[in-house]
């Protein structure tokens, strides 16, 4: 069911990029926190609503337009794309996953295993940029009415995002026994959603990408109004589940070069 050894392998193994990322979009974290007092956001408000960049002037909505949308999320996704291919198709690639199943333990363990650490690992991640965004917003927001339920509605998003993202990843580096191939698809989707979503706020000529990004159900506008968002987060639960799931029925059943 779970193997410890190969855990512990796969903490080794990636734990300074995972170090990286978590502590580089914490410090984000802080300093847009810390950047948004009320004069600046009356300032940037006025500069860049009108480009659709800004969908609220309130403290929530400035971050959810800016640290949800680019710098919380730009380093965790580089994390789940090397981390995934490491996990999965590197090994096969460079041949050490035929020597590890060349030991009693079955393929379904592995990939279980390694799917159980990629999740683990972003629930830490963003339990950690959690935990310093609201001693953040405390230090440097305390004369500021922030809604502390809607902030934790999204990191909430953001977890669900990065773990429908990284089962993608997941499942292309299950799918393929080459990294080239694993990074070009589990790489490249999550990067294109990425870039999709960004570009549909510059112009209201392209605001029809949105509907090709997978970051467009993570609305933190329909949050910091207060909105339902509910079911976008169900269908961003459902999606990571059945790309995991899928991930260990294929790494499963394929063909492996041992």
């Amino acid at each position: 069911m779970f193997s410890r050894a190969i855990f512990k392998q796969s903490l080794k193994a990636n734990v300074r990029m995972f170090m990286m990322a978590t502590i580089i979009t914490s410090l984000m974290m802080v300093v847009m926190v810390a950047v948004f007092s009320p004069s600046t956001i009356s300032g940037v408000g006025d500069v860049l609503g009108k480009t659709g960049l800004i969908q609220s002037t309130s403290f929530l909505g400035m971050l959810g337009s800016t640290f949800f949308a680019i710098q919380g999320i730009l380093l965790p996704i580089i994390f789940i794309i090397l981390t995934a291919n490491n996990l999965i198709a590197s090994q096969v690639d460079k041949g050490s996953m035929a020597y590890l199943l060349s030991t009693p333990t079955k393929r379904a363990t592995v990939v279980r295993t390694q799917a159980l650490f990629l999740i683990a690992s972003l629930i830490i991640m963003v339990g950690i940029i959690t935990g310093v965004g609201v001693f953040s917003i405390h230090t440097f927001q305390s004369d500021v009415d922030v809604n502390m339920t809607d902030f934790y509605k999204m990191m909430l998003g953001l977890f669900l995002l990065m773990f429908s993202t990284s089962s993608i990843s997941f499942f292309f580096s299950s799918v393929f026994n080459l990294s080239k191939n694993s990074l070009l698809f589990g790489g490249g989707i999550p990067v294109a959603f990425f870039l999709l979503h960004l570009m549909s706020s510059f112009s209201p000529d392209l605001e029809k990408l949105k509907y090709l990004s997978l970051n467009t159900l993570f609305d933190t506008s329909a949050i910091a109004k207060g909105d339902n968002i509910l079911p976008n987060f169900i269908i961003l639960l459902i999606i990571g589940c059945s790309f995991y799931i899928a991930s260990l029925i294929v790494f499963d059943k394929k063909d492996l070069p041992l």
